[in-house]
């Protein structure tokens, strides 16, 4: 069996992580899924049942073999693999019926160019899956371990624009944020997105600069594909012709930006988009950098228990 190779979207709410699972996710070898959330809760839970599961050495089921945690994560990333394309099958089953497993079958022609489907034709192989879960940036040492061939890219934007989106986040039905909760929240997301970066080494991890979503999308997406190992398909470009979740704030970003030159966030989040921005990934990995995001899931899970 093939090993599963998931591709993992990290860094900041509201940094184009919705329109560009869709856009890859028209690729024929990609699987657009919604946010998962539950994927990150299972690694969470598989490294405390292996810790439960080697407490008390020769008298415990793991440690008395001494089965590698590597091995054991690697194999709740294979089940929760198989539980996302049984959910696709599903999915896809609800939106375009049965026939859509026929090699045969073709997306009606009067949605050739619809910019969001989850399949285009029956016989594309659709092996591989995307999940654009932000959160996800605080567990990647689990999702690294549960899957050895994923890979990830880190969508950085400015602070000032993602806290301005998080701002009128009740626009598309989520929890606003002030400002300053904004800032914060981008911070956190982006500094441990960073780390992540690094310990992964850029053959694993890639950086998408928000930006180049509107100005050079045809190159940035061609970029990404070969960072993936997949050819390039022009169909990951029919999202992009449309705002995918937006909070419709271009009014307020000028007026936000003149505000927030003297708030003492702001200077602390733009100091960390100029380090992050000027230091991407080595081709490889940081060690000292994966220990950082090592000990952090660590000291997350420190203290908790599953029963």
């Amino acid at each position: 069996m093939d090993s599963p190779r998931p591709i993992f979207i990290i860094g900041a709410p509201r940094s184009g992580t919705s329109i560009t699972t869709w856009a890859l996710g028209q690729h024929p070898n990609i699987q657009p899924m919604p946010e998962t959330a539950w994927i990150a809760s299972m690694g969470v839970g598989a490294y405390l049942s292996y810790l439960k599961g080697s407490e008390r050495g020769r008298f415990s089921h793991l440690s008395n073999v001494e089965f590698p945690l590597e091995r054991f994560m690697a194999r709740i990333g294979e089940a929760a693999d198989a539980i996302v394309h049984d959910a696709f099958s599903e999915r896809r089953r609800r939106l375009y019926g049965k026939a859509a497993c026929d090699p045969s079958w073709r997306l009606p022609e009067k949605y050739a160019n619809s910019p969001m489907q989850i399949q285009r034709a029956g016989g594309e192989p659709k092996r591989r899956w995307i999940d654009g879960t932000p959160m996800n940036t605080f567990y990647l040492w689990a999702l690294a371990a549960m899957f050895p061939e994923a890979r990830f890219i880190h969508n950085l934007r400015r602070p000032d624009e993602v806290a301005t989106s998080l701002e009128a986040f009740d626009r598309v039905g989520a929890e606003p944020q002030e400002l300053d909760a904004g800032l914060e929240t981008w911070i956190a997301h982006t500094d441990y997105a960073w780390y992540c970066e690094r310990a992964l080494g850029s053959e694993r991890a890639f950086r998408l600069d928000f930006r180049r979503l509107s100005q050079d999308p045809e190159t940035l997406f061609g970029e990404i594909c070969a960072f993936l190992g997949e050819d390039y398909n022009p169909a990951c470009l029919l999202p992009l012709r449309q705002k995918l979740n937006s909070s419709r704030v271009d009014d307020r970003r000028e007026a936000n930006l003149a505000r927030l030159h003297e708030n003492p966030v702001y200077v602390r989040a733009q100091s960390v988009y100029e380090l992050v921005s000027a230091q991407p990934a080595g081709i490889e990995p940081d060690e000292a950098a994966g220990e950082v995001v090592r000990q952090r899931f660590i000291d997350y899970c420190r203290d908790r228990s599953l029963v």
